[in-house]
């Protein structure tokens, strides 16, 4: 199932761009090429398992000399034998049920990949908010240094003409400065952010590079709801695979109580060189083999496979509980992050509106420049929070959908 939710899709402007960087990050991640290999690997059990049950046959080739020596003479004798071996198993419990593994355990290291493919995608995800963010934060400390400038040059002039002290210029210098800062921090935040995405994806981040819509609304679920995924999550039922193939280890190693049987026959051809006979051999029979006794080797492995079978059983208990927590978690950010987009907004809302009233009184004297200078950092800062809860919230919404194991390229709208 894995393979149809990363499919290629058509290359469009804005939203498609994201695409694209996912599409780069899934080939060309090692972690993704590691899980690949894996997968590969694990696929070799089903023809392995398989050859322990097909026939084996077996050519053979036998030439010899025997020279006899004696006070009359010598005599050689040559000769060549050449045969053929089947032997075929008709009944063999362990190999029957290591052939019953393979399934499971294919389908373990398969969804190994798609838990790989969902982890690069977030990744992805990740690095696009975070440098999204930080062009964002770079344009907002622009705007607050562009603004922290004209009151400068606000002050000074009305400093020169007497209208207010030294002290409020002194002021618009100090905030200045203080927005000069913010800008220098904003800048340095975006590069790491960049530095961060070329990691991820292997390329330099694009311009118009933007967040894709998802095609299902994630806003308003209830926690029911999603943990009731959290079976479909790729860790999850990869553990639960392991977990059947480690409950058929055990019935493997108890099969080594069982008698086997299988059938074998050979086929023999003699030339003797000092006749002119030739000598042909056939054999077919049936071999049952009983263990009786092995030292205890096969209770013992038997107890150990048990034992691995309950640390198997532990850790997807263990697993269940870090989902469970984590889906929580997921719930919890995004109904907080939507919540504080609210109130976000009221505060904005509300300081651009005092910001403005403070400008009038400030121009027509009745104001200080500090209340000024007051006003515009406040607004600058809930500008500031605004966005960067909009963006956790985009990340929130990716979040949620790696936690239920549902991220895939299929959940996105590409116009």
């Amino acid at each position: 199932m894995f393979c149809l939710l990363w499919v290629v899709l058509p290359v469009w402007a804005g939203e498609a761009v994201f695409v694209q960087m996912v599409q780069t990050a899934l080939q060309r991640n090692p972690q993704i090429a590691a899980a690949q290999a894996n997968l590969e690997a694990a696929r070799e059990r089903l023809p392995q398992s398989r050859a322990a049950l097909l026939p084996t046959v077996t050519a053979k080739v036998t030439p010899t000399r025997q020279v006899s020596r004696w006070h009359g003479g010598d005599q050689t004798e040559q000769t060549l034998v050449a045969g053929l071996s089947l032997s075929q198993i008709l009944y063999n419990r362990a190999a029957l049920i290591a052939f019953e593994q393979t399934t499971p355990w294919i389908a373990a290291y398969a969804d190994d990949l798609d838990g790989a493919l969902q982890t690069v995608f977030f990744k992805v995800a990740q690095a696009t908010v975070n440098g999204l963010q930080g062009k964002e934060m770079v344009q907002l400390a622009q705007n607050n240094l562009v603004l922290m400038q004209r009151h400068l040059q606000t002050s000074q002039a009305r400093y020169t003409v007497g209208e207010i002290t030294r002290t409020s210029v002194s002021q618009a210098e100090s905030r200045l400065a203080t927005a000069q800062s913010d800008l220098t921090r904003a800048r340095n935040d975006l590069a790491v952010a960049r530095a961060e995405f070329f990691e991820v994806v292997g390329v330099v981040m694009p311009e118009g590079l933007s967040l894709p819509s998802f095609r299902r609304s994630l806003d308003g679920g209830a926690l029911s709801e999603w943990l009731a995924q959290l079976e479909q999550r790729p860790d999850m039922r990869a553990a639960l695979k392991r977990l059947t193939v480690s409950d058929l280890s055990v019935r493997q190693e108890d099969a080594g109580h069982w008698p086997t049987l299988s059938l074998t026959s050979d086929v023999n051809h003699t030339w003797q060189r000092s006749s002119i006979d030739q000598l042909e051999g056939y054999t077919l029979g049936m071999k049952m083999e009983v263990p009786v006794f092995s030292g205890g080797m096969t209770v013992s492995r038997t107890v150990e496979a048990q034992a691995k079978r309950n640390a198997q059983q532990a850790a997807v208990d263990l697993l269940r509980r870090q989902a469970y927590r984590e889906i929580e978690k997921s719930t919890l950010d995004l109904s907080s992050s939507q919540a504080l987009a609210e109130s976000l907004q009221s505060s904005v809302d509300a300081a651009r509106l005092a910001r403005d009233g403070v400008e009038r009184e400030f121009r027509v004297g009745t104001r200080p420049m500090l209340d000024l200078l007051d006003a515009e950092h406040e607004l600058f800062v809930n500008l500031t929070d605004q966005a960067k809860n909009r963006y956790a919230l985009e990340l929130a919404r990716f979040q949620m959908l790696q936690a239920v194991g549902r991220l895939s390229l299929e959940e996105l709208i590409v116009p």
